[in-house]
């Protein structure tokens, strides 16, 4: 087993990606990326036992969409993989881009398999640089995931572009050049042709480092998410309990108003709410966690809930 296909295993198992088994539809465009994606899928499925199909979308902006998904479906046969050309239009409202989105997003929930994309640690390094250019907030910095939205995984996120290149090549397996990845109007081009080749040139290691920060971004979009649920809503309580240490303090101390001080009350009262207390519990800054046998909520200690 070489490097990629060591790195590309140990990212579907440390991240709980692609359970034994599973259906998978890889979603498969000609680009180097995804080719190498779809090669990985084909050599680990036998172990793995997944059952593999192939989905490339046709959008048809490029007058060489045709031979793209020729190729795909070339590749395909050859491999003994099952493979759906879709060819639809793009939504209406809002950008084209947007458009495109919704629709691929509509074909992945369709499939109703875990959806496989090719995105690389050098695709999240470009989206970090290019949110930050942008001023987005902790959102758009958090970027990619290798858990998207709805069946999509990512489980080439830990391998560089030149990682994939070097894959492919090494086994002589071709992959198409889609040529609007050199048209400089785009923002990500510019970033990709111009910004990453001189960040890496003085720092060899840029895009893993930045790849490591939008992770960390992530981890912290994902918990601002749960305190502002933990904030509007009472919590059921296997969902708490299902939570890491450290992300039900962060929840407890949300719920008791973010106090200044009180953090081994709030150690306590965890150990109290996962041993399976019930009733009432004053928390730091003085509001009240209500312990129900299925929810948790808080309560001003005149009984107004907050």
């Amino acid at each position: 087993m070489d490097t990629v296909e060591r790195v590309f295993l140990g990212t579907v198992k440390r991240e709980g990606l692609i359970p034994k088994g599973a259906g998978v539809t890889a979603a498969v465009s000609g680009g180097a990326d995804s080719m190498a994606m779809l090669c990985l899928l084909h050599r680990f499925a036998p172990a793995r036992n997944w059952n593999i199909e192939v989905l490339h979308i046709d959008h048809g902006i490029r007058s060489s969409s045709g031979e793209d998904a020729a190729f795909v479906a070339e590749t395909c046969r050859g491999l003994g993989v099952p493979c759906r050309i879709e060819k639809p239009a793009a939504a209406s409202g809002g950008s084209l881009e947007s458009g495109w989105s919704l629709v691929r997003h509509r074909l992945y929930v369709e499939s109703q398999r875990i959806v496989t994309v090719a995105h690389t640690r050098s695709d999240r390094a470009e989206t970090l640089l290019l949110r930050l250019v942008e001023g987005s907030g902790l959102r758009g910095l958090g970027g990619m995931d290798y858990h998207g939205r709805g069946p999509v995984v990512r489980p080439m996120l830990d391998l560089h572009r030149d990682q994939v290149r070097g894959f492919l090549l090494d086994r002589r397996l071709p992959w198409r050049e889609d040529s609007t990845n050199q048209d400089q109007s785009a923002a990500r081009n510019r970033i990709r042709a111009s910004v990453m080749p001189v960040l890496e040139e003085h720092f060899p290691e840029a895009a893993e480092g930045l790849s490591r920060a939008s992770a960390v971004l992530s981890a912290w979009r994902d918990l601002q998410a749960v305190l502002a649920e933990a904030a509007r809503n009472p919590i059921p309580r296997g969902e708490y309990a299902s939570l890491p240490e450290a992300l039900r303090l962060a929840v407890l101390w949300s719920l008791a108003g973010q106090p200044r001080s009180g953090s081994d009350e709030l150690f306590k009262t965890d150990a109290w709410v996962v041993s399976g207390g019930r009733g009432e519990h004053i928390l730091p800054g003085g509001r009240k966690l209500v312990a129900d046998p299925d929810a948790l909520s808080v309560k001003a200690r005149k009984g107004r809930y907050e």
